[in-house]
């Protein structure tokens, strides 16, 4: 606990008192049920977050509607669900966190903002005021010490305190202080039903990003309007229906870390209650944000996704057992994007906490043999352990890591070099797992080992095809590239718009290096099976770093002069280059996974040399714990 001091000094907020400063930020998990009620499945992910030691546990995008959407959101304007909020109330307060809720108008949520500040009558503002008034009172009923009031990213009070949005010559439209009126009503009515006795948060967009939109000096102005309605403000950016904004909202890998905090010190500056901020943040600058006291509380949900420990860790002086968060969003793309379940790319249990039981030591503890101490193998072998057995990993290279190395080899993929070293560590620093590095496993050598059971995550090897320039410096591997074994000149031509690809393309571009994208794919298409959140930041910083991408055009060879091409209508043309980097994806080694079939009585196949497609750390976590969780027990 000494390296986190501030983290866990108490904060008084309105008349509630978190025990730390750390908030889990609202997200929805899309694991309720369809009529607006809590299930199994959602009490037990609910579970998992309040146990993670934060001082205040919030509820993601709950509905004041009366009654549910047919979306897998909690409803908690419908007085007939009081049991299911009750319980989610209970669930958090048993590991000692205040019980929040963030309460939105799904409805209008999904409208276009300016249709609904200028469309919406003055009998409706009424009604949504309250409706949101009547869920802030069910919230209380139900045991709640706090809500949050979401009127940041272009939510429905924003819509209407929005310049941009608003042209309204009511009440409600107008001047500075017409449009301040319905946040200031919709809070006022909210204090009418629930008095002092529900702390209450407000999140807000500190600035809104692009031209002509709501922007920090008149945020500031607005917020002291509502100042001495709330207890606590909650500071983001951007604005949902703005493409361009999302990777603001869950700033990725690409993006800096704590990219709301400038923001958030000027509000604690100038408003006297306490000041919550959003935005990338990890505990380490958490603690450094309180100490030096630019907020009062920091919020956060992909840290605690990654490991739902790692608020308690931190308090045990025990953080370096905790699991990194990558910032890859896959637990945002699927929600915000897809409308699907959360899962998170680095821990399995998360949105599937029912899946499997808890991890025990098993009571007849077997020998695993893992083969590949890639990011699957290193996953396999440590849940294997949990469970109590002795696990042998063999790795034919000097280091462990596999493919994640040139994963995280790229000057901004530090999240991912914390992964790979904590993967790596809790691996090499546990007692029930032999490793044996520089030994390519063979038949003979498993056979002789007899396991129980053998996991074979070989990996993938990349798709290289032959061109007039192979076997010469002319023609570079992209994990060579990240990895620094393989130079390359001043003009680079990167043959595949995958991640991979763009990844390299960025890092070159820092470099200095002019580079071009090819690929024959249509634009649109670019990432499309991808993370939509994280492509769409590291396409606007590529075209900040002119990073030209060319679409619909296929490479047909590479000779002296660069990149031979033929585009969409059958030209032939040739793009000068001095190197050319090819990121064509990975084919699994079908002949090396069938040498290990029948060697044990288990066999299981894992990670990118699995059927399932491969390639993401995702599919490389999720395949080799399912395969041990379910084939090992």
């Amino acid at each position: 606990m000494e390296k986190y001091v501030d983290i866990f000094k108490p904060i008084r907020i309105g008349t509630k008192t978190a025990k730390n400063r750390i908030e889990v930020a609202p997200a929805a998990p899309f694991l309720s049920g369809r009529d607006g009620g809590m299930n199994l499945e959602y009490a037990a992910y609910l579970n998992n977050l309040a146990k993670s030691g934060a001082g205040i546990v919030e509820i993601g995008v709950s509905n004041v509607n009366t009654s549910a959407t047919g979306s897998p959101i909690l409803c908690v304007g419908n007085p007939l669900l009081a049991a299911d909020l009750s319980d989610a109330a209970e669930i958090i307060h048993k590991h000692g966190a205040l019980a929040s809720i963030e309460l939105v108008h799904s409805k209008y949520m999904r409208m276009p903002a300016e249709k609904v500040a200028n469309e919406t009558t003055e009998e409706e503002i009424r009604e949504i005021i309250g409706l949101f008034a009547n869920a802030a009172l069910n919230c209380l009923r139900a045991g709640f010490d706090m809500i949050m009031i979401h009127g940041g990213h272009g939510n429905v009070p924003a819509m209407f305190f929005s310049e941009r949005f608003n042209r309204r010559t009511d009440k409600y439209g107008g001047s500075f202080e017409n449009r301040c009126r319905f946040g200031i009503e919709l809070l006022s009515a909210v204090r009418e039903k629930v008095g002092d006795r529900l702390a209450v948060e407000y999140r807000i967009s500190a600035d809104e990003m692009l031209d002509g939109y709501t922007h920090i000096d008149e945020t500031l102005e607005y917020a002291k309007k509502i100042e001495g309605l709330i207890d606590m403000i909650h500071v983001s950016r951007g604005l949902l229906e703005k493409r361009e904004c999302l990777p603001y909202l869950n700033a990725p890998a690409y993006f800096p870390r704590a990219i709301n905090l400038e923001y958030a010190k000027r509000f604690k500056q100038e408003l006297s209650i306490p000041v919550a901020v959003v935005g990338a943040f990890n505990l380490e600058l958490a603690e450094d944000a309180l100490r030096w006291g630019d907020v009062d509380v920091v919020a956060m949900v992909r840290t605690i996704f990654a490991d739902t420990d790692c608020v308690s860790n931190a308090y045990k002086g025990k953080d370096e057992l905790t699991r990194p968060c990558v910032r890859c969003n896959t637990c945002i793309g699927r929600t915000h994007s897809k409308f699907i379940r959360v899962r998170c790319a680095v821990n399995p249990r998360l949105g599937r906490e029912l899946w499997n039981p808890p991890t025990t030591a098993a009571s007849s503890p077997k020998k695993a043999l893992v083969i590949g101490g890639g990011p699957a193998g290193l996953e396999a072998a440590r849940t294997a352990s949990k469970k109590g057995h002795k696990v042998l990993l063999l790795e034919k290279n000097a280091e462990l890591g596999g493919m994640l190395r040139y994963a995280a080899a790229a000057s901004f993929k530090y999240d991912m070099k914390k992964y790979l070293d904590w993967s790596i560590r809790t691996v090499e620093n546990d007692p029930n797992i032999e490793i044996r590095k520089n030994t390519k496993a063979t038949p003979e050598l498993v056979a002789a080992e007899k396991p129980d059971a053998l996991f074979v995550a070989v990996g993938s090897e990349p798709i290289i095809p032959e061109f007039s320039m192979s076997g010469t410096d002319k023609i570079v591997w992209a994990g060579d590239v990240d990895l620094g074994t393989a130079e390359t000149g001043r003009n680079v031509v990167i043959v595949g718009a995958g991640f991979t690809g763009l990844e390299t393309a960025l890092e070159l571009a820092y470099k200095g290096k002019s580079v071009t994208v090819i690929d024959m794919v249509s634009e649109d298409m670019i990432g499309a099976d991808g993370v939509e959140i994280s492509m769409i930041g590291l396409m606007q910083l590529l075209k900040e770093n002119n990073v030209g991408i060319r679409c619909e055009v296929r490479l047909e060879d590479v000779s002296a002069e660069g990149a031979v091409i033929r585009t969409k209508d059958g030209a032939r043309e040739t793009i000068f280059c001095d190197t050319a980097v090819l990121s064509l994806g990975v084919k699994r080694n079908e002949a090396e996974v069938a040498q290990f079939e029948h060697l044990a009585e288990t066999v299981r196949v894992i990670g990118d040399c699995s059927l399932e497609r491969g390639g993401t750390l995702y599919n490389a976590v999720r395949t080799a714990f399912d395969n041990v969780m379910e084939y090992l027990p």
